[in-house]
């Protein structure tokens, strides 16, 4: 019989700033650049938290379809939205003992994390192209399909990995719930299905003149 363990702890501080440099309402599409700081050792070794820290620049963009031309009014609830990034560890090696007693040096490569996901919104199929009847709470969905890749570009990372995650969203006034399965690309990304849920509270309208307020806003 095999004894499974548990390990619980925190994992490293981050912070990520974000800006954006692009807006077109008319075309629906947005460009922003983002910078997360994975602050090393702030996490508890328990989750086996890195010593080091990380740093990711990223190119965050989004495009909606709802100024396709009224012929193709079904499309108009999709959107794409994706993100290009490179994490830049600040350590490349650590040399330790492991499980046998030998030393083992594992190396932390620079790394492109690119993403893509796919969604179509019956909110906005309901509300901003044709009311199709689609009765509560279904005509809250919104399904989607998420991509999720990491690439090592040095020190032998090894393959490209990643996940591919359909599920669903629904949209409450004040929150949001997700379910997705996790499929692995390859068995380097990890063996059988998985599940992801979310739960996302929108601070904005729960707390509107204090923790949902903008720290900057247009003059």
């Amino acid at each position: 019989m095999t004894r499974c363990s548990t390990h619980s702890g925190f994992n490293n501080l981050e912070i990520t700033p974000k800006y954006q440099f692009f807006e077109s309402d008319l075309h629906e599409t947005v460009l922003s650049l983002q910078l997360n700081w994975e602050i090393g050792d702030t996490g508890s070794q328990r989750v086996n938290a890195d010593s080091f820290s990380t740093w990711t620049p990223a190119l965050l963009f989004g495009k909606g379809f709802g100024d396709l031309p009224d012929n193709l009014g079904a499309l108009k609830p999709l959107a794409v939205t994706g993100v290009v990034g490179v994490t830049l560890p600040t350590k490349s090696q650590k040399t330790q003992l492991n499980d046998d007693g030998e030393f083992a040096t594992e190396k932390y490569p620079h790394t492109l994390q690119w993403g893509l996901a796919l969604q179509y919104s019956i909110p906005y199929l309901q509300s901003s192209v044709r009311d199709v009847g689609i009765p509560q709470p279904l005509n809250r969905l919104i399904p989607l399909v998420e991509m999720v890749f990491e690439t090592p570009l040095d020190r032998g990372g090894g393959t490209t990995t990643g996940t591919i995650n359909p599920g669903v969203i629904w949209i409450g006034k004040s929150f949001q719930l997700g379910l997705e399965a996790v499929i692995p690309i390859n068995d380097s990304s990890g063996r059988g299905v998985g599940v992801l849920g979310q739960l996302h509270f929108y601070l904005d309208d729960l707390f509107p003149h204090s923790l949902g307020r903008p720290l900057f806003e247009k003059p």
